[in-house]
């Protein structure tokens, strides 16, 4: 594991002494030894979304710099009006040449309220879904220079974090509010509502589609409950119930394997599901409980290039890449005394909560966040510490 902050478990005593500034400071004094770069964006608003763009372009005058754009929003608190914003970014494929990171607002689109999720589509990235801060979803087509939305249709009553595209089935886009209520709408057909399930007792956090199979789909709850829906019979078709975590925020399901969901917890835990073990009453179904933040998980993600890396945000400020594979590994003390053996690096840059991270797409190890405290950064980890990570065999039967 490799930290840049001083994390819970380990020095406590003198990180009390620590402010939020002493913190960062410290952070940015030993970025040299962490990433092969990091840079760092002021906002003049927060964003509660970033998302990598799946596609780049090569510099004409040098074919080692790549042109990338991401997808960030605003949340205003009402004062000014709120944006969907295309960002453009510089990055190099050699660490020896400079590129500037920063990123600079591109192209705007107006939204009414507070932009929670903005999501591409992955058929056609082109085509860019919002859920907002009233429960509404927006659909903006990046390449017109209209800076309005060309639909608009309201599946919710109220705020909404949930935002997801099916992967496989082009146009259905899956969306979860604080309404209680999780909903299926195709974008084909004039916004037409497929899905709308009131299983949730309470607000749904967030909603993933299945990676591989187009029909299912989850949502997790502030009553504890992770609900796993089969569109084909339009209803739950099993659920966990994640005990004492006063709340699910947060789900991503594995690229590589069918069978393993993680869910993030109010109470900064996080689970490791499998599906196949699932019941109809919740009771079952967990895999093993990461424990490494010290707040509420507010997003997540596994990285789409390495089976078994998930990385995680939190109301900690802390961004935690986890390595799987070393779940259950022998510690020396000095070690345990960092964390479990899973916990491979500490991102320790924002200076308040994250609100959203990013793998990106076609660039491994690297990463973009979003904080509260109106920055976004963009960074790739070392190569010492990723070069150091190494793949292991598993059994089949446990990840399939």
């Amino acid at each position: 594991m490799s930290d840049l902050s001083l994390p819970p478990a380990q020095g406590e005593e003198i990180q009390k002494e620590l402010t939020i500034e002493e913190e960062y400071q410290l952070w940015r004094k030993n970025c040299r030894y962490m990433y092969e770069f990091v840079s760092e964006t002021n906002l003049l608003w927060p964003s509660l979304t970033i998302q990598w763009f799946p596609n780049y372009s090569r510099d004409e005058d040098d074919d080692i710099l790549i042109n990338a754009q991401l997808l960030i929003g605003t949340n205003t608190s009402g004062q000014e009006t709120n944006y969907l914003k295309i960002a453009g970014t510089q990055i190099s494929d050699d660490v020896k040449i400079r590129a500037n990171p920063r990123i600079n607002i591109t192209s705007k689109f107006k939204n009414d309220y507070e932009i929670c999720r903005a999501r591409y589509m992955p058929q056609d990235p082109n085509i860019i879904s919002t859920i907002n801060g009233a429960g509404e979803v927006n659909l903006y087509n990046a390449k017109d220079s209209n800076e309005t939305s060309y639909s608009s249709f309201k599946p919710h009553s109220d705020n909404g974090y949930g935002l997801s595209w099916n992967p496989i089935n082009k146009g259905l886009l899956l969306t979860g509010a604080d309404d209680n209520l999780t909903c299926v709408s195709d974008t084909n057909k004039d916004n037409i509502l497929l899905f709308k399930s009131e299983a949730a007792t309470n607000i749904v956090n967030d909603t993933k589609w299945h990676n591989f199979n187009e029909y299912l789909f989850a949502s997790v709850s502030e009553d504890e409950f992770t609900y796993l829906f089969d569109l084909r019979s339009g209803d739950v078709v099993s659920k966990y119930h994640a005990v004492g975590s006063t709340g699910i925020n947060s789900l991503t399901f594995s690229p590589f394997s069918h069978n393993i969901l993680a869910i993030g917890n109010a109470n900064s835990n996080i689970n490791l599901i499998d599906l196949r073990k699932l019941s109809s009453n919740g009771n079952s179904g967990l895999l093993h409980t990461m424990m490494g933040h010290s707040e509420g998980i507010t997003c997540m993600e596994f990285s789409p290039h390495q089976d078994g890396i998930l990385a995680s945000g939190s109301q900690d400020r802390r961004i935690i890449i986890w390595d799987l594979f070393k779940i259950g590994e022998e510690q020396l003390q000095e070690d345990a005394e960092d964390g479990a053996p899973e916990l491979f690096m500490i991102h320790a840059g924002h200076t308040s909560g994250v609100t959203d991270l990013t793998w990106c797409p076609y660039r491994n190890w690297t990463l973009g966040s979003a904080a509260d405290d109106n920055k976004v950064h963009l960074w790739e980890i070392s190569s010492k510490l990723s070069n150091n990570h190494e793949e292991e065999d598993v059994e089949p039967d446990y990840l399939e």
